[in-house]
């Protein structure tokens, strides 16, 4: 996710972190292939990155139900080309229970929450829930995806009643999965619509009726040279994003148009059946002056997941 300024003034709120090493392990853990596809927060997708794209499952209908769990660290809070934390990390945990409806139709639900950690005294008590319901449809090697996304922040600085924020997003995204015989490739669109802020609460995280449209490129190559079984795979993947009317610049100015240029670059290692371990780095530049964001920005991160 990506932090959103206020209705009145540029005061930082989040969305999902780079969830990079958490979709990552998704992936790897849903399908029989390493795949990703994505959506929150930051994948791999990206974004979550934190609020990334929903990793689309297996199409296969046995078992009827996926459970995925893991832990997370993020170096830095990215979405959406946006610094939500400044001087602060993120620890988050990730439930995410996979029911394949048919053997082409699927409902996500990845549930995410994390916590600050770091020595900022502005953020370290910072907290957030997410709860995105995601529904895939397969078509041959096309996936059709629709969700809905709702965020709920607390104990933002400056944030009234309480530190207290809401989020409303709907999602679509439409994908292609191309695979050689030495890697899988996943050019994909993502476009989120925000739907503004609740009844009852007086501040939003996100400009009411703004969109984002994030065209991205996700592969997966196995690193048989390490693991001939095909059990480590590199996970490259790529979006250039564009913001209408979603984020701010520093002057708290809402911004239309190129929003940033990311990569997220992760090795996920499926040890068992049932465990796995995903390590990335990331990078994003930006040249609008992003609301309290450098113009290039790296971070890196770490998971361990469970499938069941």
């Amino acid at each position: 996710m990506t932090f959103k300024q206020s209705q009145t003034q540029p005061k930082s709120t989040m969305k999902l972190v780079t969830r990079v090493a958490a979709l990552a392990i998704t992936a790897v853990a849903a399908t029989s292939i390493a795949s990703i596809a994505k959506a929150d927060t930051n994948s791999v997708a990206t974004g979550k990155d934190v609020k990334a794209p929903v990793v689309a499952a297996a199409p296969a209908a046995s078992p009827m139900f996926n459970l995925n769990v893991s832990e997370n660290y993020d170096s830095r809070y990215m979405f959406r080309g946006v610094n939500e934390l400044p001087q602060t990390g993120v620890l988050s945990t990730t439930l995410t229970p996979i029911w394949h409806i048919t053997a082409n139709d699927t409902l996500t639900v990845p549930i995410w929450y994390a916590t600050a950690v770091g020595k900022s005294d502005v953020n370290s008590a910072y907290k957030e829930l997410d709860i995105p319901v995601v529904y895939t449809h397969a078509i041959g090697n096309w996936t059709l995806g629709a969700g809905y996304y709702l965020y709920n922040y607390f104990n933002v600085k400056g944030y009234n009643p309480g530190g207290q924020g809401v989020q409303n997003e709907l999602g679509e995204s439409v994908s292609y999965t191309y695979t050689n015989s030495w890697s899988t490739w996943t050019p994909s669109v993502n476009y989120y619509q925000e739907l503004g802020t609740p009844v009852g609460y007086s501040y939003g995280s996100v400009f009411p009726g703004s969109s984002f449209l994030s065209p991205g490129l996700a592969a997966t190559i196995p690193l048989n040279f390490l693991k001939s079984d095909g059990s480590i795979t590199f996970n490259p993947n790529t979006q250039l994003n564009f913001g209408f009317r979603y984020n701010a610049n520093q002057a708290g100015q809402a911004l239309t148009g190129l929003n940033n240029w990311q990569i997220q670059i992760p090795v996920t290692w499926q040890i068992t059946k049932l465990v796995s371990v995903t390590a990335y780095y990331a990078y994003s530049y930006q040249g609008v002056s992003l609301y309290q964001t450098a113009p290039s920005t790296g971070w890196a991160g770490a998971s361990v997941g469970l499938s069941f």
